[in-house]
């Protein structure tokens, strides 16, 4: 090998790690002003008769006496990592204006507006992660969540796991509403099912969730 060609060899492999780092700077400088921190998050595709993927917002029933697990897989999705960590947020939503504003609460009965209806963690159930340890969720004032990383804002798929206590104190349904939405989000018109809603907002990034899949009704029976 002649020395013209040594060099050229060694230029080139120089070269090469520049050039990407050009390619992914000018890839992130494509997006339009502030596209490249707002984030998705919705429950993981379904399956057709076909084996085609579709994003569907679904009533789960489980029997609250069974030993078996109730799978809930929350995908992200994202394509540009970071030098931080994206949560997302998996809600508990049980409260009476979150009920209503869903049209699960009607009159005259109410249903769902009193203890007795509503699912309880601990009593109920328990949420597993893919390793079937229990997930604490967090607690405010206002709301009740899931705390879910994923790190450097890689995309992926989190498998969670529902497990029920065999809570037979009552001998009627109860219920419990996991969304990946702060907010019902109207997914009844052909327009409505590209909404998005917030799932949470921090200074370094922006989450939000889709109309078409981002609540399980999760009924134990």
């Amino acid at each position: 090998m002649t020395m013209k060609k040594l060099f050229n060899i060694l230029l080139v492999s120089l070269l090469i790690p520049v050039l990407t780092a050009c390619n992914d700077d000018d890839e992130a400088r494509s997006w339009p002003d502030g596209y490249d921190r707002k984030y998705y998050t919705f429950y993981d595709y379904e399956y057709d008769d076909l084996g085609n993927p579709t994003l569907v917002n679904q009533t789960l029933s489980v029997d609250r006496n069974s030993t078996e697990l109730t799978p809930l897989a929350v995908k992200f999705a994202s394509e540009i990592t970071r030098d931080y960590d994206i949560e997302v947020r998996l809600y508990l939503r049980n409260s009476p204006h979150f009920l209503k504003e869903l049209g699960v609460s009607k009159a005259p009965t109410w249903q769902f507006l009193t203890p007795d209806s509503l699912a309880v963690p601990g009593v109920d159930f328990q949420l597993l992660d893919s390793d079937r340890r229990v997930l604490t969720p967090v607690r405010s004032d206002t709301v009740t969540y899931y705390s879910l990383i994923f790190p450097r804002a890689e995309k992926g798929v989190r498998q969670l796991y529902i497990e029920s206590l065999g809570n037979n104190d009552y001998d009627h349904l109860r219920s419990a509403w996991f969304s990946l939405s702060l907010f019902p989000v109207d997914a009844t018109t052909t327009e409505s099912l590209y909404e998005t809603s917030i799932n949470h907002i921090t200074e370094q990034y922006e989450l939000y969730s889709i109309s078409r899949s981002y609540l399980r009704r999760i009924n134990f029976e």
